[in-house]
């Protein structure tokens, strides 16, 4: 014993040495091996149920698929696709069968996304004359048209797509040709598929129409269409900006009457041009302009925005009053809110 003893406190540095080398080289291996656990705990739960039930019009936050369209002679018809895997990616998909209940509601989708079904009688009556309904597409082709003693909703129950392999079921909604062009009903159709298993999310989607205008080359501007019996309640005016195509817009407004919002001009996206005639051509403004630098005759005065659709193919400005002893009824006459010509409009060459 007394020589163990006298053997410790020779060699007790080396022997404390070999003992931390054990312990840390134990630590290590218990280190590695606890995120070897992690690691293949996180695999084995990465293709969960949840994301094997998907859709090209729905999600489980709630989805709006938007059909545009420039032909207002025809209906507008959305293909809505329901996957037993995470859509696009097919290669995981769900081994046993998919049964869910489609219901669809027609209404109308309000400010903040808030859906409101359509209950009124009368206008489900009017809704009777017109195109806005759902085909559940397969060997039944089952059809619900909207309106009428038909009502506002309709469920598709047992829908089923087969397990085993990547597959999908289809409906076509279609949407009558009313919702396209200047006027549209705003209606819209909400979809929801509620899946059997629990373990599956519910998918909501919006589904509506809007008018696409041809893309024919060029820019113009309007002010937004005014309720002449109301017109003197206005703050202010929206004044549209649209087009196709690269090149500079011109528009011009009396500074006297109406203001312009100083927030468009300070946009750092927002490029501007004023013409200098001694060189024939636009030059670009340094910084942002100030209306007062602006120039045009007397009170009337220009701006010339570079625009490019590729990029940005409309710009809401806003106008605002000025003089609260004119009469701004005198809209059409006066001509004080900004307006755009053909000649206004100056492509890249």
């Amino acid at each position: 014993m007394k020589k163990f003893i006298k053997f410790l406190k020779k060699n007790w540095i080396n022997i404390w040495l070999i003992t931390v080398i054990v312990l840390l080289g134990g630590t290590s291996t218990y280190a590695i091996y606890t995120r070897i656990t992690i690691a293949k705990r996180v695999v084995s739960t990465q293709a969960g149920v949840g994301n094997l039930f998907s859709s090209n019009c729905m999600s489980e936050g709630g989805m709006k698929s938007v059909e545009a369209s420039n032909d207002t002679t025809a209906d507008v018809e959305v293909p809505v696709y329901v996957y037993n895997y995470a859509f696009p990616k097919e290669a995981v998909y769900r081994t046993d069968d998919t049964e869910y209940d489609l219901t669809a509601t027609i209404g109308i989708l309000g400010e903040g996304d808030v859906f409101t079904p359509i209950t009124d009688t009368d206008i489900l009556t009017t809704l009777g004359t017109q195109n806005y309904s759902i085909t559940h597409v397969g060997s039944t082709n089952d059809t619900f048209e909207f309106g009428g003693s038909n009502g506002a909703t309709h469920t598709f129950s047992g829908c089923n797509i087969l397990g085993g392999s990547s597959n999908s079921d289809q409906f076509m909604v279609s949407l009558n040709k009313n919702e396209l062009g200047n006027t549209p009903n705003g209606y819209c159709i909400r979809i929801v598929a509620e899946p059997y298993n629990g373990d599956l999310p519910t998918l909501t989607g919006y589904v509506m129409a809007r008018y696409s205008k041809p893309s024919s080359v060029g820019w113009s501007g309007e002010v937004e269409e005014l309720d002449t019996a109301k017109i003197d309640n206005y703050d202010g005016y929206n004044y549209y900006l649209e087009g196709n195509g690269k090149g500079k817009i011109t528009f011009r407004w009396d500074k006297s009457k109406v203001t312009i919002n100083k927030q468009f001009l300070e946009n750092p996206n927002n490029s501007f041009y004023y013409f200098d005639s001694t060189q024939n051509d636009y030059v670009k403004y340094s910084g942002a302009p100030s209306e007062a630098s602006l120039t045009g005759d007397g009170n009337m005065v220009s701006l010339t925005l570079e625009v490019d659709s590729t990029k940005q193919n409309r710009y809401e400005v806003q106008f605002y009053k000025v003089d609260p002893t004119y009469d701004y009824s005198k809209t059409a006459v006066q001509g004080y809110l900004p307006n755009t010509s053909s000649s206004d409009w100056h492509a890249n060459e």
